[in-house]
């Protein structure tokens, strides 16, 4: 009868979670855009299929302001109606992954060249130093072949 007494108090715990738990955000909303800090880097495509990508500067009831870097022209604010938006979707920091790559690189690094070094030579830690080195550098490269994810904010209903 023990046997029984877990997977049926998993059972009605599951039960008795409220709803609300498993609902999602509402994607629709136009308030989740609203609610987005100046300077947030954000994707946005329209419904005729181009995308943008730039910060947020300013929401207003029907059109968003974002700035986005142009090859020749620099960085411009444009404006974007409401109505011909698609979706906007929140990118995250490219810093962050710079970061957490090159460290990982570092690491990997030190501890392959660790290996590879001599006590009783003339550097002793020449082998963590050239490897951490190389490993931070490959970590680099590859931070800027990984894609970022982004998140979406809003779905044109």
């Amino acid at each position: 009868m023990s046997v029984l007494n877990k997977p049926l108090a998993g059972l009605l715990v599951l039960l008795l979670m409220p709803g609300c738990l498993f609902a999602q955000k509402n994607l629709s909303d136009w308030s989740n855009v609203e609610k987005l800090k100046p300077g947030t880097r954000i994707v946005v495509r329209t419904k005729k299929g181009i995308e943008f990508t730039g910060e947020k500067r300013q929401t207003s009831d029907d059109t968003l302001f974002m700035e986005i870097g142009l090859p020749v022209h620099g960085t411009r604010t444009i404006s974007l109606a409401r109505e011909d938006l698609a979706e906007v979707r929140v990118g995250k920091s490219r810093i962050v992954l710079r970061i957490i790559t090159v460290a990982i690189g570092v690491a990997v690094g030190v501890a392959i060249g660790s290996a590879y070094d001599h006590p009783g030579s003339d550097d002793p830690g020449l082998g963590k130093l050239l490897g951490g080195g190389l490993g931070g550098a490959i970590g680099l490269a590859g931070a800027t072949g990984i894609k970022r994810k982004t998140k979406k904010v809003y779905v044109a209903p």
